[in-house]
């Protein structure tokens, strides 16, 4: 009997044990299995902060890169407008500010760095707007989805530090710092914006032709064209009116009428933009036209002026003229001096048949031409006591036509000075002109003296030439296809 107790009493022992070892097993697989759904929740919590802020790197860099887009259309607009200035200024009647080619190239220079400086401002608004999110972090947070458990916002904002005239610039980058959040839990990513500065904004491969009147000169000139008689009969204000609106062709031509001074068609022409010297004015009366109270310290402004030999009415000095282009169809007779012609250093043309001053010559920066008559070889150069050609002045002469005994006296007694020189033509292959006289060197021609065969190139060396109008096609650039090379990189 009492085995058979024992028996039973350890057998309930043993079916307790198991019962306790089957709760402890319970309880420990238990507490394993929510401690792993705790990290699995963690786990997913991450994951989705790292989402949100992914959803904010796609988010920003979408706007932020159509923002860039919208400014690169409205550069490329604005610099179709600024080129379309130019070509107004080209078509005829052409304007002052785009009637050389210099001119025409500085004008696109200016729109290509206005342009550029309008693309960096423009820019440089956009990364403003960023820096204003971030720091307005509660106002401009963003929640996607209703329930309001994700979130992302953007934390920072650097950039390439640059300026609006910054002319060195190729690239700039923007990088933001965008934080998403899910269920409290937060996650930072880094993504970097990347945006090209293009090197120009005008494409000059492609561009546009507009048809533009330019003045031109002539190839060849003879001495007929020099001194050509058929003066104009229209009066410098119709002119005027007609270079205005783009009716009149070079030479700019006109005769004066009594009353009128030069000086006051000076002051049209240079109110109305134009070049003086593509304008050439016939006159009954030197005096009355050009002199004031004298014909002493006269400024042509470049302006030609053209005068028959009986209309050179008398005086006695013509000293300081400046900036003259002027043609004597005969004689310039001064009673006592030409003195100091060209003293303010700019070159100009003086142009005759013949030359007799009582007194002393001297010329700075001056071309003086003196072509004789056309069928006649006696044309005189006469002077009283010095002849000086100084400081860049080219005495020019076509010794076919002049007076003999004239050419061997300017040979002994004409002085050259910084420079000074003199030039001459003739078609006789074995006639030249040699300095002479006792106080010259034996290198004196060869310094101051030139030989000219061809008479176009005789005039062109002297100064001379001849304008005309013509039609030509004139590029004007267009705008570049903006590549803005947007491009973004997220970092991890």
């Amino acid at each position: 009997m009492n085995y058979l107790t024992n028996q039973r009493g350890y057998a309930l022992l043993v079916v307790l044990l198991v019962i306790m070892l089957f709760f402890g097993f319970s309880a420990i697989f238990l507490s394993g299995s929510m401690s792993h759904a705790k990290q699995e929740k963690t786990v997913d919590t991450t994951n989705q902060s790292v989402a949100a802020a992914e959803m904010g790197v796609v988010d920003y860099a979408s706007r932020f890169e159509m923002d860039i887009d919208k400014t690169r259309e409205r550069v490329s607009a604005q610099t179709q407008l600024a080129l379309n200035n130019l070509i107004s200024c080209i078509v005829p009647p052409t304007g002052a500010q785009c009637d050389t080619a210099a001119k025409r190239s500085a004008w696109e220079q200016k729109i290509d760095q206005d342009m550029r400086k309008l693309y960096l401002e423009e820019i440089a608004k956009k990364i403003a707007q960023l820096r204003e999110i971030a720091e307005n972090q509660t106002t401009f947070k963003k929640t996607p989805f209703q329930e309001g458990q994700i979130s992302y916002l953007i934390k920072s904002v650097t950039s390439t530090p640059f300026t609006s005239s910054d002319t060195a610039l190729e690239q700039i980058i923007v990088e933001l710092e965008i934080e998403g959040t899910s269920k409290e839990a937060a996650k930072k990513l880094s993504t970097s914006f990347k945006i090209e500065v293009p090197d120009t904004f005008l494409n000059p491969d492609e561009a546009l032709k507009v048809d533009t009147i330019v003045i031109t000169q002539e190839k060849d000139v003879s001495y007929d064209d020099v001194f050509r008689l058929n003066s104009s009969s229209k009066t410098c204000a119709t002119l005027l009116h007609e270079v205005r609106t783009g009716t009149a062709t070079a030479p700019y031509e006109c005769m004066s009428q009594p009353g009128e001074k030069l000086m006051t068609f000076i002051n049209h022409i240079k109110n109305e933009g134009y070049n003086p010297e593509d304008f050439r004015v016939y006159t009954d009366s030197f005096v009355n036209y050009v002199c004031n109270t004298n014909c002493n310290s006269l400024n042509f402004h470049g302006v030609n002026v053209i005068v028959k030999h009986t209309d050179m009415d008398a005086f006695n000095n013509m000293n300081n003229l400046v900036n003259a282009n002027l043609v004597i169809n005969g004689k310039l007779d001064v009673g006592n001096n030409l003195n100091n012609l060209g003293k303010n250093g700019i070159k100009q043309n003086i142009i005759v048949k013949e030359l007799d001053v009582d007194n002393n010559i001297k010329m700075y920066y001056t071309n003086f031409l003196i072509l004789g008559y056309g069928d006649r070889t006696d044309a005189n150069i006469k002077w009283g006591n010095h002849f000086e050609v100084a400081n860049y002045s080219r005495l020019c002469i076509d010794i076919d036509r002049i007076n003999q005994t004239d050419l061997e006296r300017l040979s002994k007694e004409v002085t050259f000075s910084d420079s000074g020189s003199l030039i001459y033509f003739t078609k006789d292959p074995s006639k030249t002109f040699t300095l002479t006289g006792a106080k010259r060197q034996a290198t004196d021609t060869a310094v101051h003296v030139t030989k000219m065969d061809n008479y176009t190139t005789f005039l062109e060396n002297c100064g001379v030439t001849l304008k005309n109008t013509q039609t030509v096609p004139t590029d004007v650039a267009v705008p570049i296809v903006i590549d803005t090379g947007f491009d973004f990189e997220v970092e991890y």
